[in-house]
């Protein structure tokens, strides 16, 4: 081996080492993510794979040394394709990942021992790698609907590497059955020159791509409310004023529903705050089933919760406040003793021109709400400066 290529994979053995504690302390330190723990294991065999390569004349014989660098070279790439399932929550491939991995080694396997053959042999390793560098790419682009800049960047990467490998594959192949010198010339400088690039690129992006994971989940901790799984006030607002700006802009109807749990106090004094929290995860629960992807449901203080319904008249948004009330009426929390009714009140408002902000419209709801309390619980108030309830059940404008 030339001195060049020595550094060159001496440096790749040093920066597994490192990516591998990288990877080892993000899952440690961030959430004990099984993806980050799985590429931890990833370089940790790409470190004994470039390890066996700097101390090959430490082996007994080249067969021994081939099987042994080949083995941890599959494991990496396997470990690899896992890691981006399990980010990704793809299902199908991991219980298929192993097997093909032996069936790919076995072809190796019979290549050096058994029927001997340069070209497959060596080429082998970066066809497999182009296939899961391929596939990794693919999930990464596949997973959400709005793929992240940094999804982006890590996905182009990982595709233009594996391109790479799927060349560097076919100048493996070229050598035939016994090496030829000259076209051997060839496949090393081009993995060479490739290989590293693209090794730490890839990598480096992965890194980044985790680091916009945790960014996102911060981001997410801060608009939600942990109890519920709903947003809380903040994210209501931020939401909100998006859809409040997009209604504006196109004339298009908005509606907004304020309610809370009736007697919640009387819940948390006689049956615990235990008690009170399940009440407020069931009842959110209840709120936002069957809502449609666009509604903004939110808990926006201790037992009162806000749904923004774009595209909405008011209506409909009564008609949805009054099942609402009903559905939870109809169906008591579960308690460890017995079965609580629990009820709710309604406050419903639309969007206005008098409206300058989301604000506004929420005051208005919040009005409605207080006076449904006011009357007796358990029932749907309008806001009264836009509409009135007729005794036959129809909206009329307030004249």
């Amino acid at each position: 081996m030339s001195y060049q290529f020595f550094y060159i994979i001496f440096s790749l053995m040093v920066i597994s080492a490192v990516l591998s504690l990288t990877f080892f302390m993000a899952w440690k330190n961030f959430g004990h993510e099984k993806h980050a723990l799985t590429w931890a294991a990833a370089f940790l065999a790409g470190m004994l794979q470039w390890g066996c390569t700097v101390n090959v004349d430490l082996f007994p014989s080249l067969e021994s040394y081939l099987l042994t660098e080949t083995a941890l070279s599959i494991a990496m790439i396997t470990l690899g394709l896992r890691g981006h399932c399990q980010r990704t929550r793809c299902r199908h491939l991991p219980r298929n990942l192993w097997p093909c991995s032996v069936a790919v080694y076995s072809i190796i396997v019979w290549h050096i021992l058994v029927s001997p053959h340069t070209g497959i042999r060596m080429s082998v390793v970066p066809f497999f790698a182009a296939i899961t560098l391929g596939m990794s790419s693919y999930l990464i682009i596949s997973f959400r609907q709005q793929t992240r800049p940094a999804e982006w960047a890590a996905a182009i990467a990982i595709a233009i590497f594996g391109v790479s490998q799927f060349g560097t594959g076919i100048l493996a192949f070229m050598q035939g059955a016994v090496a030829n010198e000259s076209v051997r010339a060839v496949y090393l400088h081009f993995n060479f020159l490739t290989l590293p690039a693209g090794y730490i690129a890839t990598s480096m992006l992965i890194i980044l791509m985790m680091a916009s994971d945790i960014a996102a989940q911060m981001r997410e901790m801060a608009i939600k409310d942990q109890l519920t799984g709903l947003l809380n006030r903040r994210g209501f607002s931020e939401n909100g004023e998006r859809a409040f700006s997009a209604a504006r802009r196109s004339d298009q109807p908005l509606s907004v529903i304020m309610t809370d749990i009736d007697r919640f106090k009387f819940i948390n004094d006689k049956y615990g705050h235990a008690a009170g929290d399940t009440a407020l995860a069931h009842f959110a629960n209840l709120v936002s089933e069957d809502r449609r992807q666009e509604d903004i449901v939110a808990r926006v203080g201790g037992e009162e919760f806000a749904l923004l319904l774009p595209g909405t008249e008011l209506r409909d948004a009564m008609a949805i406040a009054d099942q609402l009330c009903k559905k939870i009426g109809a169906t008591p929390l579960k308690t460890t003793v017995v079965g609580l009714p629990m009820t709710s009140s309604f406050g419903v408002a639309a969007i206005s021109d008098n409206d300058a902000t989301l604000d506004d419209m929420v005051l208005r709801a919040d009005r409605a709400l207080y006076r449904s309390k006011r009357a007796g619980r358990n029932q749907v108030d309008l806001e009264s400066s836009q509409m009135l309830l007729a005794e036959d059940g129809s909206l009329q404008p307030l004249s």
